[in-house]
């Protein structure tokens, strides 16, 4: 079951509203009027975009989708808004005001865009809309906020600072998907989460090349003051960046096999990770079911949302398109061709490989005061880049079973140096209808050696 069903999650959704216009045709021949194509349209759709769209993503993957926002006396209020209660949209607390909505037209050829053209008026909203929103979301009994932020007024400091205060004293957790580079707006929300470009220009790092997540999240944070940042990097997956320095961040390898169109998709992922906040997951799972939604709407052409039922079959397994899921874990101090060697043979056993990564504090308590060599970061990074690990997952207990239980994997793997009855999970593994497998190690090849041949050589 997805966790927010359970607990029936409900989320405020509180920002730019949008209305997306797709107007599909062909191109044959040019103007004789200007050198320019004649676009014959052959179909118009429409679609909710902006805090529209990361609405529409948190109902129709199955969660309960309180939207707050303004749009005009227009005919294109009239479509956006009939659109959104037609997926169960609660859009009761939407204002209608005398600006005109927001409406992206965008002029399309085989699915592929040719031109878009923006109907907006971009001006800061007044102050008695930000009154009458705010005692509008107060009257709401909410599980999570979710600031969809697009620039385009509505969102003013002022009504930011107001949002996270009244959040803050009810312990309801906040979460924004930023625009512009005045990041320190969002100070007092709990996540962040902006893509490679919007970090890049957010801290001024456009001509940097290539930066890590990591750097980007934790450099935001310096900067802005921000508490936990999520960065999306398209391809190169999404990094989850903790504010509190002694949790390492969590990486997620990019699900998508085909990319159609990305239009929307940030929309998507805040919304499936308020879902999941609101419902108290785990942040593994939060990430995990985040990622699997990016990589599925991506897949769509237009500005398309998540359904319930996307998510369901690989939830049971608890990984997109995968049919088994392997788990093993270990400390992986000092990475070696046993390690590859093994971890190569485990994802050979099934579709999709986790391990489990001790904590700093976890492998002292193994291996003695004088480990771990490498940091927990350092370990898990290393790990995250060979391609037979899909994920990777820290644990601070001395045992993986707390992991184990939560992930329910399929197959059970750890060295031939252990006896079946011996393995931590083993009975859980075995209980729930899967099994435990061992695999044989490259003989004379340790962490442990490899330490033991460099004190030789050094003294």
């Amino acid at each position: 079951m997805l966790p927010w069903k359970k607990k029936k999650t409900r989320v405020a959704i509180i920002g730019d509203l949008i209305l997306d216009e797709y107007l599909e045709g062909t191109v044959t021949r040019i103007s004789p009027e200007a050198p320019v194509p004649v676009h014959v349209v052959t179909s118009t759709s429409h679609s909710a975009g902006g805090a529209a769209n990361a609405a529409r993503n948190v109902s129709t993957a199955g969660g309960q989708a309180v939207l707050f926002g303004v749009c005009g006396k227009d005919e294109a209020a009239d479509v956006l808004l009939t659109l959104l209660n037609k997926e169960n949209v609660d859009t009761s607390s939407v204002i209608t005001t005398d600006r005109p909505t927001i409406r992206k037209t965008r002029i399309t050829s085989n699915h592929h865009q040719m031109l878009r053209v923006d109907w907006e008026k971009v001006q800061a909203l007044e102050d008695s809309y930000q009154e009458t929103l705010l005692a509008s979301l107060k009257k709401q009994k909410m599980d999570a906020i979710l600031v969809s932020d697009y620039g385009k007024g509505l969102l003013p400091r002022s009504l930011l600072a107001n949002i996270f205060k009244f959040a803050r004293e009810n312990h309801i957790p906040t979460l924004v998907d930023p625009k512009g580079t005045d990041f320190d707006r969002y100070q007092g929300c709990d996540l962040i989460t902006p893509n490679l470009q919007e970090s890049k220009r957010a801290l001024g790092w456009e001509d940097n090349g290539t930066v890590s997540g990591e750097d980007l999240g934790k450099a935001l944070q310096k900067k802005f003051g921000l508490a936990d940042v999520l960065v999306t990097m398209g391809p190169q997956g999404m990094v989850y960046v903790p504010a509190h320095s002694e949790e390492a961040p969590v990486y997620r390898k990019a699900e998508a096999k085909e990319v159609f169109d990305v239009s929307g998709a940030g929309d998507t992922v805040v919304a499936i990770f308020a879902l999941c906040l609101g419902a108290g997951a785990s942040r593994e799972r939060s990430l995990t079911l985040s990622n699997l939604a990016a990589a599925i709407v991506v897949g769509k052409w237009g500005t398309q949302p998540i359904y319930e039922h996307e998510l369901l079959e690989p939830e049971s397994k608890s990984k997109p398109k995968k049919k088994t899921v392997v788990f093993t874990n270990g400390c992986f101090d000092i990475l070696h061709a046993g390690h590859v060697e093994y971890l190569q043979k485990a994802r050979s056993l099934g579709d999709y490989l986790i391990v489990g990564l001790n904590s700093d504090r976890s492998v002292r308590t193994i291996k003695g005061p004088s480990r771990p060599i490498n940091p927990l970061i350092h370990r898990q990074k290393v790990l995250s880049a060979l391609s037979c690990v899909d994920e990777v997952v820290p644990f601070d207990e001395d045992t993986p079973l707390r992991l184990i239980q939560e992930i329910s994997p399929d197959i059970l793997v750890k060295g031939a140096d252990y006896s079946v009855d011996e393995i931590v999970g083993a009975s859980f593994v075995k209980s729930k209808g899967g099994e435990v497998k061992t695999i044989e190690l490259v003989p004379n090849v340790s962490t442990s050696a490899m330490l033991e041949n460099i004190r030789n050589k050094l003294s």
